[in-house]
């Protein structure tokens, strides 16, 4: 498969301990293991919904406002009692994943930690044929990923982290059609970049015209890099710094992502827009999938479909900014489509994961580049 992809409730019993006793009650039943039904995993289920599952769930997600919304939603509806701890790296979850996990239910995972997670043994096979909600997700959405690995699937598509070139209104009669807007030396002073040494190198790989996951000229890269430098005002590494040069009106152009530039531009008002560059942007996903020793994988289950139904999908938007991995148009305010809807003739390079040859040099690129 090329790697250029273009895109254009419920009544849940709540078991008193004498239904325990007797075994009266199917439905919501207390417990940690395999929750409900004893060791029970996720592919045991062969009917949807699940007859019986755990009262608990812990999650760990970094869409920490649709999250916190998902937590009081979804455990009113199936009477579950939801936490949520936040992450700002995904090796905070996967170094627990390799002591072997006993705490985490859901994990909003990034592709290339969930390929690892794959190759690793650490992931629950997901049982998507009779998951509901897998019907919203878009076909090439699931062909855009490598969750699902010999005709097994470990993870339903969250989320879709597009990489494009933010811009001020204001500042462009109209799009930017070219990476090349961040070396223009008319803008010196009014540009950025991020403080991220993959984003960075794919911007210059794909600015002189290499392959951003196999590029041929590292020396290029780092030179162009070099050159831009003192055009920068800065270089920025957190969210909210990045959408702040923009929010003040800082910066007229430079990377940022889909999500940050929503809320710059419909929470603060700010004159901004993204677009692909003619060179290409990098997008990946972001995942749910249940790690194995999870205390409650079958409540996991549930809450994973129930987060890719429609609703609850378009509420993640309506929240973060970042368009979910189902269908949502049908939801969205047409304010809201336009933003969302991706021109079919955009050239989007999904990011697969490096290899360790061309993550090392691009650390190295980066490292050289700060420090010129």
């Amino acid at each position: 498969m090329s790697r250029k992809q273009s895109f254009g409730r419920r009544e849940v019993l709540k078991t008193t301990g004498a239904a325990l006793a007797t075994g009266a009650v199917a439905g919501c039943l207390g417990g940690g293991g395999g929750g409900s039904g004893g060791d029970r995993v996720p592919m045991d289920i062969t009917e949807w919904p699940p007859e019986e599952y755990s009262s608990s769930l812990n999650m760990m997600n970094w869409y920490d406002d649709w999250a916190e919304w998902a937590m009081d939603e979804f455990g009113s509806e199936y009477d579950v009692e939801v936490s949520n701890e936040g992450f700002s790296s995904p090796d905070q979850w996967y170094s627990r994943l390799q002591a072997g996990n006993t705490e985490i239910d859901n994990i909003a995972a990034t592709t290339n930690w969930v390929e690892r997670s794959i190759n690793n043994d650490f992931l629950h096979e997901l049982p998507v044929d009779i998951m509901p909600a897998w019907e919203n997700v878009t076909d090439n959405i699931k062909e855009a990923s490598s969750y699902q690995q010999d005709g097994s699937t470990y993870a339903i598509p969250e989320a879709l982290v597009l990489y494009p070139l933010t811009y001020n209104t204001e500042a462009f009669d109209a799009a930017p059609e070219s990476w090349g807007v961040l070396w223009d030396e008319s803008l010196e002073g009014e540009i950025m970049m991020w403080d991220n040494s993959t984003v960075s190198c794919q911007i210059a790989a794909m600015y002189t015209g290499q392959d951003p996951i196999s590029p041929s000229d590292f020396d290029e890269i780092e030179e162009v890099l070099k050159q831009q430098k003192p055009l920068l005002r800065t270089y920025w590494g957190d969210y909210e710094q990045g959408m702040q040069l923009f929010v003040n009106e800082d910066v007229v152009a430079g990377p940022l992502t889909m999500g940050r530039t929503y809320t710059a531009r419909f929470s603060e008002g700010a004159p901004v827009n993204y677009t692909a560059p003619e060179e290409g942007a990098m997008f990946t996903s972001d995942l749910f999938v249940i790690p194995k020793g999870a205390p409650n994988p079958i409540t996991s289950l549930l809450f994973t479909n129930w987060a890719s139904e429609k609703p609850n999908a378009a509420q993640l938007f309506e929240t973060m900014g970042y368009k979910p991995g189902v269908d949502i148009q049908s939801e969205l305010s047409e304010q809201d489509r336009e933003f969302t809807t991706w021109p079919s003739d955009w050239n989007l390079v999904f990011s697969e994961t490096l290899s360790d040859d061309v993550r090392s040099r691009y650390d190295e690129i980066w490292t050289a580049v700060k420090a010129a």
